[in-house]
Parts: structure tokens; sequence; C-alpha cells
């Protein structure tokens, strides 16, 4: 009896020690194929949100799907950490108009074989991951600069141009473009619905440069009233203003005769500088006018050249106009005039309308009159003034759902001659424009934007294409 109560125990033992040692296998291999499977699900979150951030980029312009995937398998590669199976990247596209974004989620699962824990009848795990990445859909408009000085270089500003354009979404983004010379036109309004029409926009940037002269102030107006025809509500998270110039802003919009729509009345830039290789500076700067700022049709048509600090003035146009007027525009509320110069913008921190050379301001006011008169001074400092005054009302302006962000773009000599009556260059002109960081003028309460210098014809489009990652930083 004893000797098989010793073999009961035994037999005991050994089944209690088959047991222990098969729930130990279990454990081990649950704890060895958790980890694997952890190290798998951590690669695979990487490579979905990868994928989710690259399909992102590509929205503007692409494949989404193909830019998702190929990311996905660069970081997930077949049989990855002994995997058999993956299913995806799924990738899907959703449109939060409340907000302006585009929401891209991306999912895939992936199977893992087991080994120790196959013990426990368990012979695979499916191991999930999910990814989403935003990014906020743009209305833009484009405001180019057409005038005659940038001659021959116009095919480099056309082709860039048009690439940048292309390089927007035509389902998720709006995009409208502005010619501006003697005068402003809206080519391509700003759509209402969201998406544009991409190859009608690229083909509207002509062959051949419409020339003119350089309606700055115009231009810009009608960019700001573009961005807002959209409706708030329907408004992308990011909207912008893309000015180009080869040049400074040398008209002024007003009620110059009684006619009461908006003429031009400009000059040339002075004083010469040199070397001056296509002869766009004179010390006797042409004065015209009046110009239809739709049109550009001149009535009356005048002209004389006065010396630059001459205080000569037409017979046709005598006074400035107390303000800026701006007969054409769209938008609901849009301001319609503006005055020809402001205490509250400062030029190298000095106020705009402080007398020159440490500030713009106009000179010779007339009290009987109740204006400034009409001379090549007054005509060239509030044309420059009211480009800076328009913008930072842009800028400012509260009536959308988001703020106005602006970007400058200068290309060749002319924007960095010291010309105008403070020996200026357009160059600080556009930095204050965009509320570049540079400047000494910077509002940090406002949208920051950021100039581009295009030294010659062929540097174009790296500046273009420096807005556009810029422009992609931003909508992320």
């Amino acid at each position: 009896m004893k000797k098989l109560r010793l073999s009961s125990e035994k037999g005991f033992a050994l089944i209690y020690l088959a047991v222990t040692l098969t729930f130990l296998l279990i454990m081990t291999g649950l704890a060895l194929d958790g980890g694997r499977a952890y190290v798998v699900r951590a690669q695979l979150s990487k490579a979905v949100d990868g994928a989710a951030l690259g399909a992102a980029r590509m929205l503007n312009s692409g494949n989404p799907v193909q830019e998702a995937t190929s990311i996905f398998r660069s970081n997930f590669p077949t049989g990855w950490m002994g995997t058999t199976s993956v299913s995806g990247p799924a990738v899907n596209v959703t449109t939060d108009n409340t907000n302006g974004v585009n929401i891209v989620h991306v999912s895939a699962t992936a199977v893992l074989p087991t080994t120790f824990i196959a013990l426990a009848n368990i012979n695979q795990v499916t191991v999930a991951a999910e990814g989403e990445a935003q990014r906020r859909m743009v209305d833009l408009v484009l405001a180019l600069d057409v005038s005659g000085s940038i001659g021959w270089r116009w095919p480099y500003v056309r082709d860039a141009s048009r690439a940048f354009v292309n390089a927007f979404s035509r389902d998720y983004d709006r995009v409208a473009l502005v010619f501006y010379s003697t005068a402003a036109q809206v080519i391509d309004a700003m759509p209402a619905s969201r998406g544009f029409d991409k190859p009608r926009v690229i083909a509207d940037i002509p062959d051949a440069l419409p020339g003119g002269s350089t309606s700055m102030v115009m231009g810009i107006y009608r960019a700001w009233d573009e961005l807002r025809t959209v409706p708030s509500g329907t408004q992308s998270g990011l909207r912008v203003l893309v000015l180009f110039t080869d040049g400074a802003s040398n008209s002024v919009p007003g009620l110059w005769d009684g006619s009461g729509t908006s003429k031009g009345y400009r000059s040339s830039d002075f004083p010469k500088n040199n070397p001056d290789p296509d002869n766009m500076t004179w010390n006797n700067p042409g004065v015209s006018g009046l110009f239809h700022t739709q049109t550009a049709v001149q009535n009356p048509s005048f002209s004389f050249t006065p010396f630059w600090s001459d205080t000569t003035t037409h017979a046709s146009a005598r006074w400035m106009p107390v303000q800026s007027f701006h007969s054409q525009r769209r938008s609901a509320g849009m301001p319609t005039s503006f005055q020809l110069q402001s205490g509250a913008i400062t030029i190298d921190g000095v106020a705009q309308s402080s007398a020159v050379p440490a500030g713009r301001g106009l000179r010779n006011f007339n009290a009987a009159q109740g204006r400034y008169p009409a001379d090549v001074w007054n005509l060239n400092n509030a044309s420059r003034n009211l480009v800076e005054i328009i913008a930072n009302e842009a800028r400012n302006d509260a009536s959308g759902d988001y703020p106005i962000r602006i970007f400058s773009i200068g290309m060749g000599e002319l924007v960095r001659y010291n010309l105008g009556t403070r020996r200026e260059t357009s160059e600080s002109i556009l930095m204050r424009v965009a509320n570049d960081r540079r400047s000494p003028d910077f509002n940090s309460a406002q949208r920051e934007g950021k100039y581009y210098f295009a030294q010659t014809e062929a540097d174009v489009d790296a500046a273009f294409q420096a807005l556009q990652a810029q422009i992609i930083r931003l909508s992320k």
C-alpha cells in the first residue's frame, strides 16, 4: 500500500508539473507574442500616420491615395516582423466646411502569426491602427502685375504663375486671378462653392504681356474684395492674398472729375537711378490721367513732365481728392474710400503721415480748398501710402471667418531702387504690405506674411515655389 501511495504521489506531481510548465510556456509565449504584437502595432501606427500626412500634402495636387500607399509601404514593408498579410491602407477624405479643413483618415490591419501561444489554440493576432491628418483648405487670390516694365521677362512670370496655380486643389481650394497695370481687372472671380476651374485659370494667364503702368492700389483692393465674396460659414481655414510686382505703386484712384466714376491719376518713377537698363526712372517723370480703374480708358486725356520736386499741377486735375474712391467691387460692405495718408501706419517706426524724409506725408495743404495740390510729389506719396493702408485694412478685416494673410513677391532691380520723395525701395513697402517679420514696422497683432525677392526673371519660379511651400506649411 505504501508503494502504491508513492506512485500516486509521483503521478500527481508529474501532472502538476506538466500543467505548470504548460501554463508557464503559455504565459511566456503571451509575453513574447504580445511584445511582438506591440512592436508591430507601433510600426503600423507610424506607417498610417505618415500616410495620412502624405495624403494631406497631396490634396492640392497629385494623387493622395497613391502617395499614402507609397509612404505606408515604405514604413511597413511586406512581411515586416513576420506578418503574413496586410489590409490597407484605406484612405478616406472628408470635408469640414464649418471649420474650412480637409480631414484625411487612414487605417490598416496586419496579421501576425503566433509562436508559443499557439499552444492555447491562438494561431494569429490581428493588429489594427488608424491615423488622421487635417489640412486647411485655401481661398487664394493671385494679383499679378502685368505692366509694360516686365517686358521680355513675362514668359518667366507667366510660367511660374501657372505652375503656382496648378499646385492647388481643383476640388477643395478656391483660386481667383486679378491683373493690374493701368487699371485692375478680375480675370477669374473667386468661386462661391468649393473648388475652382484650374485649367481655365491657368489658361487665363496669357502668353503675351498685357502692358500698362502699375496701379498697385487697385490691384490689392480688387484682390481683397474677391476674398470677401466667399460667404461666411463656407470660407477656407486659410485666406491668402498674393501680390506680385516688378516695380512700385504709381497711381491714385479717386473722384478726379465730375463723372462719379473712379479714375486713376499716375506718375512715373523718380528720380533717375543708375544703372537703369530698362529706362524706368526719370528726373522729369511723366504725369498722366485720367484712367478708368476698370477699363484703363483715358478720359480726359492729358499729361505733362515736371521736374520731380516741382509744385506744378495740371489744369485738368489741380487738387488731390480728399480720399481715394473705388467704384468696382463685389463684396457686401467693402469699403469704397480711404484716407491718402495715415498716422496709424508707420514707416521705419515713424507715422506715414509725417513729413518727408521721415514719413511720406503730403505737402502744401490748401485750407481754402481743403485739399492738397495734385503735384507729382503728392501723387507719388499717396499712391504708396494707399497700398500700405489697404493692406493694413485687409489684414484687420474681421468680417470673415478667418483673418487674411498677405504675401508679396518683388522681381528685378527696380524694386530695390531708392525712389520717391523719401528715397525708399518698393521692397520695403512690399515687406510692410505682407507684414513680414523682417520689416521694422512688423505688426504682431496681425497675421504674419512674407515677402519674397526674385533678383532676376530666372528666380521668379523659385520665389513662387518658396511661397507655395510656406502656404502648405500653414495649411497643416
